[in-house]
């Protein structure tokens, strides 16, 4: 089943543009229904302990104009919002469409984190951008933690999804094997499919060519190749094969855990979040 909800946060802090180009271009991909969440906290209720040092007349002063300065970029941000989805001919509707894409932007007050985790579940896919730094957000963990939801990671600057070629990194898990279920309306309009996996003959998990079965009996066709590992780390192998192979989407787990109040995520996701320049599917 296509996904026909799909859940963005956005906030200003550079490449907003793009990213919201690439979200409605996504929607468009699928004629889904797109919610912008525009989620944060005023800068006045952030700044509350810092402020309580100035007069109470300099602090009045001081929150008025945070606050407006924060709406007026909300503000902006909506009308680019408006402009684009006009752009690409995406209806703004609270309401998903039945035959063509739409889009609806929520301004909600709180925690962004905390929102795209609830909003998360009542949504098919959560797109959550590239941070600026390549480090995992807490918005990210969230999303990968506690929707229950596939996350595409997408680059910061993306303004066209495109799908000709896709790349699976398989081994054999549960967490992949999440990502490839939820992945295959996208691998079912890719023209070329290619699973990498590899050559360990004690793993007891499916192998690639299992995987390759099963897709074939959801009408997508797939190579096999052995990924090279000796050399190199898991993450660099795959985005190597995927820069080789020209991909546009990459498919693998994502490999995390809570221990104590640490979110420790596995090697091969925070390689894709440092240095992935292609949409990644993952799921938990």
């Amino acid at each position: 089943m296509d996904p026909k909800i799909l859940l963005m946060p956005v906030y200003s802090r550079g490449n907003e543009i793009e990213r919201l180009r690439g979200a409605l271009s996504l929607a468009c991909f699928f004629n889904a229904h797109l919610n912008v969440l525009h989620a944060q906290a005023k800068p006045s209720d952030l700044l509350q302990h810092e402020l309580s040092v100035l007069t109470a007349g300099v602090r009045e002063r001081m929150i008025s104009i945070m606050d407006e300065g924060a709406l007026h970029e909300q503000e902006d941000l909506r009308n680019h919002f408006a402009q684009l989805c006009e752009q690409y001919g995406v209806a703004i509707d609270d309401q998903p469409q039945s035959d063509s894409p739409s889009a609806a932007w929520r301004e909600i007050e709180g925690a962004r984190s905390e929102l795209v985790a609830l909003q998360g579940r009542v949504s098919d896919l959560v797109i959550i951008p590239h941070s600026e730094t390549g480090d995992a957000t807490l918005t990210f963990e969230e999303a990968i933690l506690h929707t229950g939801r596939p996350v595409l990671l997408v680059p910061r600057g993306m303004w066209e999804f495109k799908l000709n070629n896709a790349l699976i990194g398989w081994d054999g898990g549960l967490e992949v094997s999440r990502a490839v279920r939820h992945s295959l309306p996208f691998l079912k309009r890719a023209g070329k499919v290619t699973i990498a996996t590899g050559d360990d003959k004690a793993n007891i998990k499916p192998e690639g060519q299992e995987l390759a079965k099963y897709l074939a009996h959801h009408g997508v066709n797939a190579d096999v190749r052995i990924l090279e590992t000796k050399r190199q780390s898991v993450g660099e192998g795959l985005l190597q094969m995927a820069s080789d192979l020209d991909c546009d989407l990459l498919v693998t787990g994502g490999y995390a855990h809570t221990r104590l109040r640490q979110r420790i995520l596995g090697g091969v996701t925070q390689h894709m979040l440092k240095h992935a320049e292609i949409p990644v599917l993952m799921a938990h």
